[in-house]
């Protein structure tokens, strides 16, 4: 009987060690937390477009109001839920420009032009809407903001209610002359804003 003296090398599947499994997730992390904040800023700047574009559209929609009701802008309460006469309230500016966005008062959407994507007051749920109307001109001529001091671009017509954006240094801001854009606060809260 013949034995064989040089027997095989037991054989066994090459794998991944402990030590280099541990390296490949070490790495993932790294990239994934070099990716996260970018992606976070990506979503906060998505959030301010469609902010600008809610308010762009809600121009429109104030025009219009103005043009159906003999060029005059809209009567509406500047805080709904905190009206300025309790036993007289005006009515949302929401409720007014409903009919000119699409929608309708009596059912607020999760998806509308008066919800600010980046609103986490709950201010769009308390007031029916994430921007504030500057009750300054209500029922005034559409025309009116205009003045000797200030030109109608400097005129501010609705404005988030809070600092939803640009790491809380400013607030988007519909203007009399119809154009959107970041305003500034310096400091001071929406309801300051002229």
């Amino acid at each position: 009987m013949k034995t064989n003296l040089n027997p095989r090398p037991f054989q066994t599947s090459r794998g991944f060690t402990l030590i280099e499994l541990l390296a490949v997730i070490a790495v993932v992390g790294i990239l994934a937390s070099l990716l996260l904040p970018a992606l976070a800023r990506s979503k906060d700047r998505a959030k301010n477009i469609a902010c600008l574009n809610n308010l762009k559209q809600l121009g429109v929609a104030v025009r219009l109001y103005a043009d159906s009701n003999g060029g005059k802008l809209p009567i509406a309460e500047q805080l709904p839920s905190s009206p300025a006469d309790p036993a007289n309230p005006l009515p949302r500016i929401s409720d007014l420009l409903a009919a000119y966005v699409g929608t309708t008062p009596a059912a607020p959407q999760r998806q509308t032009v008066f919800r600010c994507p980046a609103d986490d007051t709950k201010r769009f749920s308390e007031n029916g809407s994430s921007y504030e109307w500057f009750a300054h001109y209500n029922g005034r001529p559409v025309d009116s903001p205009r003045t000797s001091k200030n030109p109608i671009s400097d005129a501010t017509l609705m404005y988030d209610y809070e600092k939803f954006h640009n790491s809380r240094t400013s607030v988007n801001a519909l203007f009399a002359d119809y154009h959107v854009a970041a305003l500034k606060t310096s400091g001071l809260t929406a309801v300051q804003i002229p």
